[in-house]
């Protein structure tokens, strides 16, 4: 779900040799192309992410790297819903123009988000021309992912790199998709509500969506499935004790390109996604690209 973009942030007015601009890896998930929506699955997801804050300055500027390597699964509790779980371990990494590098790693937020099927005549027996899904619903973020910051005045400390954001937040969320023979497109729309955390900082609400359309093509008990999209987000500003943090907000639209592959029982995807055009923090920051690669096991 869940997934994807990374707004520069920072928590109050820090020291200049503070990182007060740079990445966030606590935004909401960029689902992609889910597998067969009859079956549950398990899997595993990795997603990888960089880009460069402090664009204007030869003193702060800063490279950040983030991988998260993520368990996820469907599973079904009730007629017509999906329930879908995500647990994430970060491994985060900032390096500053002097070399400098710090790094994090750990657990970091678990969410579930759970779906009504308002339609889905891929379950029906009835054999269909065109086949439409369409999912509804919501879900939650909990704080299980470390966050701790303390102003030190070192160029590694701030508000966003963390291994979570301390904060329960609230997820709102519909994915629609309709098949035409091998032809088909994909839709997908989120807003996400945080609250504030217990430093006294918000971050700031998220709103993002995507489409991607996609062929199957069949080779045996093979099925491959490129596809390709795009996906906008939109970031307001960080509250911190009330304030608005104007360092922080922007938004961006990203090209997507990537491949599904299934057999049997199992699949496997990967994603690769670039900036078409972004406004981050008036262009004080840059998202240079992101990938995600899962496999998972239908059952």
């Amino acid at each position: 779900m869940k997934k994807i973009l990374f707004w520069v942030l920072m928590i109050g007015y820090l020291p200049a040799s503070a990182c007060d601009m740079c990445g966030c890896a606590n935004s909401g998930s960029f689902f992609g192309i889910l597998p067969q929506s009859n079956m549950r699955f398990v899997g595993v997801r990795y997603r990888f992410k960089d880009f460069d804050s402090h664009l204007n300055s030869q003193v702060l500027k800063t490279k950040e790297h983030y991988q998260t390597t993520e368990l996820w699964g469907r599973f079904y509790p009730f007629m017509k819903t999906q329930l879908l779980v995500f647990l994430p371990y970060n491994s985060n990494k900032q390096t500053t123009l002097s070399g400098r590098t710090a790094r994090i790693e750990g657990l970091g937020d678990a969410s579930m988000i759970m779906h009504y099927n308002v339609f889905n005549t891929f379950w029906d027996s009835t054999n269909h021309q065109v086949n439409q899904n369409l999912l509804i619903g919501g879900g939650l973020k909990l704080p299980t992912g470390k966050y701790k910051y303390e102003d030190t005045g070192e160029e590694g400390a701030n508000a966003n790199f963390q291994l979570g954001t301390g904060s329960v937040d609230f997820v709102l969320n519909a994915i629609y998709t309709l098949r035409y023979h091998s032809w088909g497109i994909n839709a997908d729309a989120s807003h996400k509500l945080n609250t504030r955390n217990s430093n006294g900082y918000k971050f700031a609400n998220r709103t993002n969506g995507s489409l991607m359309a996609f062929y199957a093509a069949k080779f045996g008990r093979f099925t491959m499935m490129p596809n390709v999209g795009t996906m906008v987000e939109y970031s307001g500003q960080d509250i911190k004790n009330g304030l608005k943090n104007r360092f922080t907000g922007g938004w961006l639209m990203m090209a997507n390109m990537g491949i599904e592959l299934y057999y049997k029982r199992y699949s496997a995807g990967f994603i690769f996604q670039k900036p078409i055009v972004q406004n981050l923090v008036n262009k004080e920051s840059r998202i240079n690209q992101q990938t995600s690669i899962h496999c998972t096991f239908m059952f």
